[in-house]
């Protein structure tokens, strides 16, 4: 597996209500484009944060394509549901 990213969600820069996301896909489009798909609201602003490593996905059991809140990574396996926020 690749590396994955690390997606900031929030309704401006800066915000301290921001959540963060790690996200099982290498490329930062794509991976942005599915928190924006999965848990989007109007008016959000999504940033990529960088990469997280292949054994932090494999710590978490992510597969490509999953996703979880960085703050509460409980749901091991992925996260695809906005009724988990």
């Amino acid at each position: 597996m690749e590396r994955g990213r690390f997606i900031r969600v929030g309704k401006y820069r800066g915000d301290p209500n921001a959540v963060a996301y790690i996200v099982a896909l290498a490329d930062p489009a794509m991976a942005i484009n599915l928190i924006k798909t999965k848990v989007g609201s109007p008016g959000d602003e999504f940033e990529d944060l960088g990469r997280v490593s292949h054994d932090l996905l494999k710590a978490l059991h992510l597969l490509p394509g999953d996703f979880t809140r960085a703050d509460n990574p409980s749901n091991l396996g992925g996260f695809d549901d906005k009724a988990a926020n």
